[in-house]
């Protein structure tokens, strides 16, 4: 069956399965080009993945729904008056349930218009998701272990901001944030309670946009001191079952985060916000993992894009795995919906089954077939050596800067060699001049990749963390004899967020690296996405193309070349 999974918040995206078999996940600012673009239903992300899979709206069997607001338009008579009316003429439908005037989301969506507007079959089968637990099957579904604790925190997502669920002995329960709280009458979950909400406080107070600059909060933290960390982490209860409250609503939260940042700079308030984050959801893991003591740990939610706190938590705890879902933040919801439908299709027991784990995620689509014909058309030129990887390599070694375009682009938020930008990590200022080159303005250093095997010769990265490093969704310690070496990696605290990469994940990626070692000695380069600022990650051809004319980079490699302009 093919099965299609929509999100229409922020970080709008699609998703379209073969049953378990992924065949492509799209946020919809990969293609629309605009950042975080969303809080409409992704029809051209939707687009994308049919195209990717050489498909038709015709051939969807089912489609699995956000449970958001909906425009009026998308409504059933006689529900348009209750539920909460928002801006843009939008309305709530899980009140309805809380209410008791429907039973079933499909009562207050009409389905069969949405079908009809969008193309597919009014008898496709209809799933409405939730939140937090498409957030957490989706890291489920690639950690085959007996025994996993899920943990999930964001912003907030069908009015809940934290979840907790134990998988033991074949079965997987809800700790709090289920579905009975979701559809809870009084939500035992408010606004103020959420960290992610707060670290979004602090990101405007700062002069950053919320829901896209919290990166720049987590880098600008390791500069500064948390002297209000006391102050905001005082704001915060965890229960002995392992949940967090706050004790003001969350308009008093956001007036004295306001007041916090007018007394103290921009890296004392980034390191406070930092600080509190991690000192509070250490505290609600430590009662979680006491409550639920098993050796593997999933996370997801947005929080979980913070790498400084993941490394902390295995810092903090003994644990065999713990695993941060690469589309941690919401472009993995149309994944997890999927994922919901079927455990809800087939059982946990088959659902269970199917989990293996995750290779890599190049799930866009795979323009290989048009790349070097748009490069050649479009005024570019191969350059004349034999070994498309030999030359790389001697670029980059001599100082060069490259724009790999290699397959099906990354999805989540994180560049992983198929739209990356690339280049030795030797030199120390890059981090200015290529910042500059790229109208960045990070306080993060680029990140570094290196060969899987070789990881351990530079970072002190233990076995837990090795999986999820995979997918850039860590920091770790950089060795004091390699921070030198490899200094534009290495952050102010002497960390740096590793990527490591398997050959069968990338093998021209993995071959660099390989002849830039054997080159240079170094066996890590820099990786950082294939953008420019407030830009989305490249999708097209054309898109690197036009990088390469801008002089964002000095070359690009596809999967048969090195590209120059003539």
């Amino acid at each position: 069956m093919i099965i299609l999974g929509f999100y229409q918040s922020h970080d709008a995206c699609a998703a379209l399965y073969d049953d378990y078999r992924c065949l492509a996940s799209v946020a919809l600012e990969r293609v629309t080009r605009i950042k975080t673009d969303g809080y409409r239903f992704p029809s051209e992300a939707v687009a994308e993945c049919l195209a990717s899979a050489g498909l038709t709206p015709g051939d969807i069997g089912a489609v699995c729904y956000p449970r958001m607001r909906y425009p009026a338009d998308d409504i059933q008579n006689g529900f348009h008056r209750f539920g909460g009316l928002f801006g843009a003429h939008k309305v709530d439908p899980i009140a309805h349930l809380r209410s008791g005037r429907a039973k079933d989301l499909a009562e207050v969506v009409d389905v069969s218009a949405f079908a009809a507007r969008h193309g597919w079959p009014a008898g496709a089968e209809t799933f409405f998701y939730n939140h937090h637990k498409a957030h957490a099957l989706a890291t489920l579904a690639h950690m085959p272990a007996d025994e996993v604790l899920l943990y999930t925190a964001d912003g907030g997502g069908d009015d809940v901001f934290y979840s907790a669920r134990l998988l033991k002995d074949g079965q997987l329960t809800d700790l709090f944030g289920g579905e009975a709280d979701t559809l809870a009458r009084t939500v035992p979950q408010r606004p103020g309670d959420s960290l992610g909400k707060l670290y979004a406080y602090v990101t405007e107070a700062l002069g950053f946009r919320s829901l896209r600059h919290e990166g720049k909060v987590l880098g600008l933290a390791a500069f500064g001191k948390p002297v209000h960390a006391e102050r905001m982490t005082a704001l915060y209860q965890v229960s002995d079952d392992g949940q967090i409250h706050c004790a003001m609503p969350r308009w008093r939260v956001r007036m004295l985060v306001n007041s916090l940042a007018k007394k103290c700079s921009r890296e004392d308030m980034a390191a406070s916000v930092q600080q509190t984050l991690e000192n509070v959801i250490l505290a609600a893991l430590a009662k979680l993992l006491r409550r639920a003591p098993v050796r593997h740990l999933g996370l997801s939610g947005g929080v979980f894009a913070n790498v400084k706190l993941t490394q902390r938590i295995a810092e903090r705890f003994d644990l065999d795995e713990i695993f941060v879902y690469p589309a941690m933040s919401d472009q993995g919801e149309a994944d997890g919906g999927v994922l919901e439908f079927l455990l809800k299709r087939d059982g946990l027991a088959s659902w269970l089954g199917h989990r293996e784990k995750l290779g890599n995620v190049y799930r866009g689509r795979d323009y290989t077939g048009d790349v070097d014909r748009v490069f050649a058309a479009g005024g570019a030129v191969k350059r004349p050596a034999a070994d498309p990887i030999d030359e790389a390599a001697t670029i980059i070694a001599a100082g060069g800067i490259v724009g790999t375009y290699l397959g099906r682009m990354e999805y989540g938020p994180r560049a992983l060699g198929a739209r990356s930008i690339i280049a030795a990590a030797t030199d120390r200022s890059i981090n200015d001049w290529l910042n500059k080159r790229l109208d960045r303005t990070d306080f993060m250093p680029f990140a570094p990749v290196v060969r899987a095997e070789k990881a351990k010769d530079l970072f002190l990265l233990p076995d837990e963390l090795a999986y999820t490093a995979n997918f850039m969704t860590v920091t770790c310690d950089v060795k004091p004899e390699w921070r030198e070496k490899i200094p534009a990696c290495v952050h102010v605290d002497g960390t740096a967020r590793p990527q490591l990469i398997h050959r069968e994940q990338n093998p021209v990626y993995y071959d660099v690296l390989a002849a830039y070692e054997q080159k240079t000695g170094i066996p890590a380069l820099i990786n950082t996405s294939f953008n420019v600022h407030e830009e989305p990650i490249i999708n097209k051809p054309e898109e690197a193309l036009r990088a390469l004319k801008e002089g964002r980079v000095d070359h690009l490699l596809s999967e048969n070349a090195v590209w120059s302009l003539g």
